[in-house]
């Protein structure tokens, strides 16, 4: 009699697992023009699952079959995790997300290649479908996920100037979309000491922006810093305790400050920005 439902709970379990698979084929989309680069997409819900539980399982996956995980963003009810394909010279990214909807988790991926890179629709579908069928449910799933992220390595806080930060970045923007450089650097953490510009009032925050420009009679200026003048700014948010103190800054005046990658704008000027930043 005990053994009536083990039996039960397997049968059951599988038939989750093959419905969860046979859902996100069917709602698996490939859209676009590849010369613009083409899009897919699938969803699919799975019952007994967390939106924690899901994306710690999909870390663990994407890194046993050779993905680069970039970063997570999370809440207790939904995150998206983002990876990247490592495609020759022409990576692409790759979210996933998921979502809590009661006792379950709504789970969708989606990626965008690269313009005028090919791939058949059957092969991403296959990829994507390969990766949903390998997430567990229940307490099993939670054990896998708690050990991915028990194994994640804190980002250190990487002290550097920020017009050579500011280098790295426009030497970046030349082959690499703004979206990809936003997800390679969100969530990096650095400690930067500079001269500012005029604090700038921007919604709910002050910004400080280092200046990162090079100026021809300077000491630092060499070949290699000719084009400092095309460098992307280093924009830093200010945590709400440490305003004030930013507002009181003049035009030319030193700030050591640390922050964390929010994303890089490639617009008109061009910056990388950071969030919470904070005197040291």
């Amino acid at each position: 009699m005990k053994v009536i439902p083990v039996i039960t709970s397997i049968i059951l379990l599988a038939t989750t697992a093959q419905i969860s698979a046979n859902t996100c084929e069917k709602n698996f989309l490939a859209e676009g023009d590849p010369r613009n680069g083409a899009e897919f997409s699938t969803s699919t819900t799975i019952g007994d699952l967390s939106s924690t539980s899901a994306l710690g399982q999909l870390r663990s996956i994407a890194l046993a079959d050779g993905f680069n995980v970039l970063g997570e963003e999370s809440t207790a009810s939904q995150g998206t995790l983002t990876i990247e394909q490592k495609n020759g010279r022409h990576p692409f990214l790759i979210y996933l997300t998921a979502v809590n909807k009661g006792t379950a988790a709504d789970v969708s991926i989606r990626t965008k290649l690269n313009r005028r890179t090919v791939a058949k629709p059957e092969d991403i579908r296959a990829g994507m479908c390969g990766m949903v069928a390998r997430i567990k449910t229940g307490a099993d799933g939670e054990a896998i996920a708690a050990a991915a992220r028990a194994a994640i390595v804190p980002e250190p806080v990487v002290k550097i100037q920020p017009r050579w930060l500011a280098k790295d970045i426009y030497r970046l923007s030349k082959r690499k979309t703004a979206e990809m450089i936003t997800a390679h650097y969100k969530g990096k953490r650095y400690l930067l000491d500079g001269t500012v510009g005029v604090p700038l009032e921007n919604e709910d925050t002050i910004e400080l922006w280092y200046k990162v420009t090079i100026d021809r009679n300077s000491l630092l200026e060499t070949l290699d810093t000719k084009e400092s003048y095309l460098w992307p700014p280093i924009v830093c948010q200010m945590a709400s305790e440490h305003r004030a103190r930013a507002a009181k800054l003049q035009e030319g005046e030193f700030a050591k400050l640390t922050g964390t990658v929010s994303h890089y704008w490639q617009g008109s000027p061009s910056k990388l920005v950071l969030k919470d930043c904070r005197f040291e």
